[in-house]
């Protein structure tokens, strides 16, 4: 019998997946990479320019279909720094074959497992795209059992800085992914009653995030959103430095007007914290998605997971955490207003519920699996130090 009989359908928190890495039915896994309801991913030093921009996948041998056609080439010495990182640019798109591999026996792939990913919050921050590729899949971000025994196992990530270059070492993570066991669908909580419950300030009852635009002080101006520099007055951002950057070289502060509006200027990028604050308990895990991917002349991408215990015992005593809208204008100009719907979230039931040993674990660790947003209120990516 396989451990996974009896687990039921949802989430599978820190203690099933390291089970699944400890029973060989996942490669090159750390389970000191695992949070409660997700583990996080590390590229190799295998990596490509797509020579024609990003291609979706469409089932099949990804890599070997790429370098068919003609649209991957191999990135070599010449594209590292000094520090011995990738030099990614603005605006191009690369391909990083990841350390981990997915159903490395046949137990694994005849089960009903299925995968959901999405980009770290420091770096959807970055205004960077990271979209994971399941070899065997059709689609990013993602697996169903069907794909998983279709490819390979073998896992990408598309890597498409949008403002700043950035610096990619070998063992950077930059997404991460969730396990479910069962559809997710079958797992979604629904109702009013979740939302209330995880929601504390109790503005929404339908799941739905709106935009906070009231002025908080930041190094001693009102703020209500942190607006990127242009690109070419930016030094390229290194994922694996550890002396965090000064933000006043990359980002100007930005006050709402006197009726609380905000001006999304056109091809500018924007951090923005939702009005709800969320506090999840040990048994749901939860992803944010933006109502539609591109509302009006606008794109809202949000590094989606939020894991048990997110808002739950903040240091200064109040309950709930906002989260951060990742906003970029297109080809207008646009006045958001306050509490305007941005994004929806969907409550996943747990298979098992985050532990209290787990939640301290993960708070004790000096990793990256340790949220350093847990305390947030309006705030970039870890890579920056205090405002000056």
């Amino acid at each position: 019998m396989s451990p996974w009989d009896r687990w039921i359908p949802g989430v599978l928190s820190r203690a099933q997946v390291t089970e699944l890495i400890k029973g060989n039915h996942l490669e090159n896994f750390d389970f000191k990479a695992c949070d409660h309801s997700s583990i996080d991913l590390h590229v190799t030093g295998e990596a490509y320019l797509l020579t024609e921009g990003s291609v979706k996948p469409s089932g099949g041998n990804y890599l070997q279909s790429l370098k068919t056609h003609g649209l991957a080439r191999a990135l070599d010495g010449s594209s590292k720094t000094k520090s011995n990182g990738f030099l990614l640019e603005s605006r191009k798109t690369y391909l990083f074959k990841l350390k981990e591999r997915l159903g490395t026996t046949n137990e694994f792939k005849s089960a009903d497992f299925y995968g959901q990913s999405t980009a770290k919050s420091s770096i959807g921050r970055l205004d960077v795209l990271a979209r994971l590729i399941v070899d065997g899949s059709q689609l990013y971000e993602g697996f169903t059992p069907p794909s998983l025994r279709e490819g390979n196992g073998c896992l990408f990530l598309e890597v498409t800085p949008i403002t700043f270059p950035i610096i990619v070492h070998e063992g950077d993570s930059l997404t991460q992914l969730r396990f479910f066991i069962g559809n997710p669908d079958d797992s979604e909580i629904h109702g009013a009653t979740i939302s209330k419950v995880l929601l504390p300030n109790g503005m929404s009852s339908d799941g739905m995030l709106s935009v906070n635009l009231e002025n908080v002080l930041v190094a001693g101006k009102d703020a209500v959103a942190f607006c990127s520099r242009r690109a070419e007055n930016c030094s390229p951002i290194d994922l694996s430095a550890s002396k965090a950057l000064p933000p006043n070289d990359y980002w100007d502060i930005v006050p709402s007007d006197h009726n609380k509006r905000l001006q999304i200027q056109a091809g500018s990028f924007y951090i923005i914290r939702s009005y709800e604050k969320i506090a999840v308990p040990g048994g749901v895990a939860v992803y944010c998605r933006a109502i539609d991917e591109s509302i009006g002349e606008i794109r809202i991408h949000y590094a989606g997971f939020v894991h048990p215990f997110f808002g739950l015992e903040r240091k200064d005593g109040e309950t709930g955490t906002p989260l951060i809208f990742e906003v970029r204008g297109h080809d207008l100009d646009v006045s958001l207003n306050h509490k305007e719907k941005m994004a929806k979230l969907t409550f996943y039931r747990m298979s098992e519920d985050a532990i209290q040993e787990e939640k301290e674990a993960a708070a004790n660790k000096s990793s990256s699996v340790a949220s350093p947003y847990m305390n947030q209120t309006l705030q970039l990516s870890k890579h920056f130090g205090p405002w000056s």
